[in-house]
């Protein structure tokens, strides 16, 4: 139920946004996506008495899933949570993938490439978009239910701008356009993180010049690079 409820919520936040932020490009969506974030960032920051305001909420619920009273799985077990959260992330990343092959994902790739001229070939960019916004809207959903099941507590600064920004960092670090590229720049940066933080007090410095190096040197990202290398192997083998 809780599970349900987080997704349905999301992708009903993702369609009211969306719904006008779509109409916007570039900058300008980037912008108005923000304005959104802070204002449900004060939102709940506001609001003590029903959302705990900046002290955030405790969550002690642990879902389970059962069968005629025997308990399959619980989330409260670790190892258990790991994986379910493994799976999560395989079949997201397989949905993205078969969900990009389909009529669907060609449209969405050709308004990416030029939004004028599949308008041209008269598709609806606007409804392509807002759908696309709203599935995106709820796979974000399922990432916030696994954090909050993980740490059993959520406060405001899950929806401030720096971790819009933080998002951000990680899909320019990983490669811009491709799909395995986000991943790689979210594992980057955490094991950066985890890195240089027992390294040295002023640890964001160090990640910053990597950021700016990675976005100065390497265009694709660090997908890009990867897939670079492996060409000039496939390539040196053939040889």
């Amino acid at each position: 139920m809780l599970f349900r409820s987080a997704l349905a919520g999301t992708a009903a936040a993702a369609l009211a946004i969306g719904a006008l932020s779509v109409r916007t490009a570039g900058i300008y969506f980037i912008m108005v996506t923000l304005a959104f974030t802070q204002m449900i960032y004060f939102l709940f920051h506001d609001n003590r008495r029903l959302l705990g305001g900046s002290d955030g909420l405790f969550i002690n619920f642990r879902p389970s899933v059962g069968i005629a009273g025997q308990r399959l799985l619980s989330l409260d077990n670790r190892p258990t949570l790991f994986y379910v959260a493994l799976a999560a992330m395989v079949l997201t990343f397989t949905a993205i993938a078969v969900l990009l092959r389909s009529p669907f994902g060609k449209v969405i790739l050709g308004i990416r490439a030029n939004e004028q001229r599949m308008r041209a070939l008269g598709y609806d960019t606007y409804r392509y978009k807002l759908v696309a916004f709203v599935i995106a809207g709820t796979f974000a959903g399922l990432a916030g239910f696994l954090y909050a099941v993980q740490f059993g507590f959520v406060n405001p600064r899950l929806m401030s701008w720096q971790e819009s920004g933080q998002v951000l960092v990680m899909v320019i670090l990983g490669g811009m356009g491709s799909q395995l590229g986000p991943a790689i720049g979210a594992f980057a940066i955490v094991l950066l993180e985890n890195f240089l933080q027992g390294f040295m007090e002023r640890w964001l410095l160090l990640l910053g010049i990597f950021v700016v190096a990675v976005g100065l040197f390497l265009p694709g990202g660090l997908a890009g690079a990867l897939n670079a290398i492996v060409a000039r192997l496939r390539r040196a083998e053939a040889r």
